[in-house]
């Protein structure tokens, strides 16, 4: 009789045969992330012998030594023999795998100089930043030959949250290989019912995960990334908020863009529609980052933007802009923000800057629903920046009524100014539709209503 020493399961071998430069693996608890590392290093073990090399990260000590276990469960029947003193595992052939624990971000510099074809980071989360994950990308090569990747495993929440979010899961399919930043990337995920000897093995396991709190659950259970403790914007769903585009006849729909200025941070262009019951949908929109990188500006000049801008509003019959008070700050230089967009065509009207006002508006509109039992705010799925960043945010440490400013909060500025406008007011459309025109004020309290 055979002896099957370890066999993946389907999530598992679908992960282990994908031969894209970097992969995450997992999303939900008891995916079988580890298992799946240590598979994965193997896969170079036997073609490329002493010239295939990996290094396999934990954040702690303690948590390394729960890994040196498995490994060698896995490891020492396949010939290898483990070397404690150096933490390192040797194959027959002379394939050698590391295994080390990284406390602090820094600690990866140690490893400069140094060069392996497999990297792999088990719980990629406990990082609050790219650093370490993009550090290694440069440690790998191969005067040999061999292929070099780079592996990660990680479920929802944690510090590294928001930023494996956008690398890996924002605005792509799942199991979708990528072409990103001259490499390849996917995200391959796996909840609990894809490891069936768990499930067979414990079958509590799943009832202990529906007793833990509802963020905890939906992101350990769900494996669902928008989603995390501690969250300002918690009733955002993407299963309930987020739609396919649909067309948006002129007749029943209003449309006006809102605007947050940013040149070393992003700026952020919304595209907004209003119907006659109030709902409010985010039809598109133009997000300044550079891409493959968070929460950093293009650098793109004023009048560049607004010339761009201008050339989609005609298109589109856009003409009003609602835009951060902050653009009609002076300019030493020349015109400032504000005089750049109206040169340009738009009509800039001053946005409402009214913080907790703003935050109550976003929660309403996100909770309330219409007589067709969806939302009153819908996001079509084009809008990448705003699926992204709005479930990231949370509350500011001094000012629980507002959002943490030192987060990625470009998008939800702009959000607020578009909510709490006149333009997403229906009754003035009705004034539009009529043909009534308005003296156009700079002020951030007029009212189109008394005109």
């Amino acid at each position: 009789m055979e002896y099957v020493l370890w066999k993946p399961q389907p999530k598992q071998a679908q992960a282990l045969a994908c031969p894209a430069f970097e992969l995450l693996y997992g999303g939900a608890a008891g995916g079988g992330k580890s298992d799946f590392l240590l598979a994965d290093f193997l896969s170079g073990v036997n073609d490329w012998k002493q010239n295939w090399r990996g290094i396999l990260f934990r954040k702690t000590y303690t948590e390394l030594g729960e890994l040196l276990r498995r490994a060698r469960e896995l490891y020492i029947p396949l010939g290898a023999s483990y070397h404690a003193g150096e933490r390192r595992f040797t194959f027959p052939g002379g394939a050698e795998l590391e295994l080390r624990y990284l406390e602090t971000e820094t600690d990866v510099e140690r490893y400069q100089g140094h060069q392996y074809t497999w990297v792999g980071f088990d719980e990629l989360g406990n990082y609050k930043t790219d650093y370490c994950w993009r550090y290694m990308m440069s440690r790998l090569r191969s005067a040999a030959g061999a292929p070099c990747y780079i592996r990660g495993t990680a479920n929802p929440g944690g510090p590294g949250h928001g930023w494996i979010k956008a690398r890996f899961i924002d605005g792509k399919l799942p199991a979708t290989v990528y072409r990103l930043d001259g490499g390849t990337r996917v995200f391959i995920p796996a909840t609990v019912e894809d490891n069936r000897i768990l499930m067979n093995n414990d079958p509590e396991y799943v009832r202990r995960l529906e007793a833990l709190p509802e963020h905890i659950y939906r992101a350990l259970r769900l494996g669902d990334w928008d989603v995390f403790a501690g969250q300002v914007f918690g009733e955002f769903r993407r299963e309930r908020h987020v739609v396919k585009p649909f067309a948006l006849p002129p007749d029943t729909w209003y449309k006006f863009y809102s605007f947050d200025w940013g040149y070393k941070k992003p700026f952020s262009l919304g595209k907004w529609a209003v119907n006659k019951d109030g709902r409010l949908i985010r039809y598109g929109e133009w997000y300044g980052c550079k891409e493959g990188e968070v929460n950093t500006g293009l650098e793109l000049g004023a009048d560049e933007v607004a010339k761009r801008a201008w050339a989609g509003a005609i298109q589109e019959g856009v003409t009003e802009i609602i835009c951060d008070p902050a653009v009609w700050a002076k300019n030493d230089d020349g015109p400032n923000v504000a005089e750049r967009l109206e040169r340009a065509g738009f009509i800039a009207i001053r946005g409402k800057n009214d913080r907790m006002q703003g935050m109550a508006q976003l929660h309403d509109l996100l909770t309330q629903t219409a007589e067709d039992g969806r939302p009153m705010l819908l996001v079509f799925d084009i809008c990448h920046a705003f699926i992204r960043t709005i479930p990231l945010l949370v509350p500011h440490p001094n000012h629980p009524e507002d959002v943490d400013t030192n987060l990625e909060d470009h998008v939800y500025d702009e959000t607020r100014y578009a909510l709490m406008s006149e333009s997403a007011n229906y009754p003035q459309q009705e004034f539009r539709r009529q043909g009534v025109r308005w003296a156009y004020h700079k002020s951030a309290d007029w009212d189109p209503l008394d005109y």
